[in-house]
């Protein structure tokens, strides 16, 4: 009687064990029949992630001060009018809002035709120490541009 209830203990072990085994394969088959890779789906688009380090409000463009690489800074002039957009011409200033200025960043994102927008993750807090004031008397000279030259990183 034991040798029977052994055997019997074994063999129902073996058949949850290949039931289990199936049922897995069967899964990893699943997974691995989505959708192709295929090159000809790949985005066009790329991007650069630059710290904001200061970011002077004129009358009618930002001036921002990024950080270039470790050592260095760089600046660049953003008009206002990019902000708004219309159904011909969409937006190419975006505003993210992060709680400090440590954690401020600019990004810059391009297609194959060039610049497409540029996004910045600021603190939109006017009284926060990354907001500085320009001269209010005088246009920046950049303010008109129709796209962001490429950073000297």
């Amino acid at each position: 009687m034991k040798k029977f209830l052994m055997i019997f203990a074994l063999l129902s072990i073996f058949t949850v064990s290949a039931i289990a085994q199936d049922n897995s394969d069967s899964s990893d088959s699943k997974k691995s029949s989505g959708p192709e890779r295929t090159e000809g789906k790949w985005s066009d688009l790329t991007y650069v992630n630059v710290p904001v380090l200061k970011i002077f409000e004129g009358v009618d463009a930002y001036a921002v001060v990024y950080q270039k690489n470790r050592f260095g800074v760089g600046s660049t002039v953003i008009p206002k009018a990019w902000a708004h957009g219309n159904p011909e011409s969409p937006r190419k200033l975006k505003f993210r809002n992060v709680k400090t200025a440590v954690g401020a960043y600019m990004t810059v994102v391009k297609d194959d035709d060039g610049f497409k927008r540029v996004i910045l993750s600021i603190p939109m807090n006017k009284s926060n120490s990354i907001w500085g004031v320009a001269n209010t008397r005088k246009s920046m000279e950049g303010s008109d541009k129709e796209t962001l030259e490429d950073l000297a990183l």
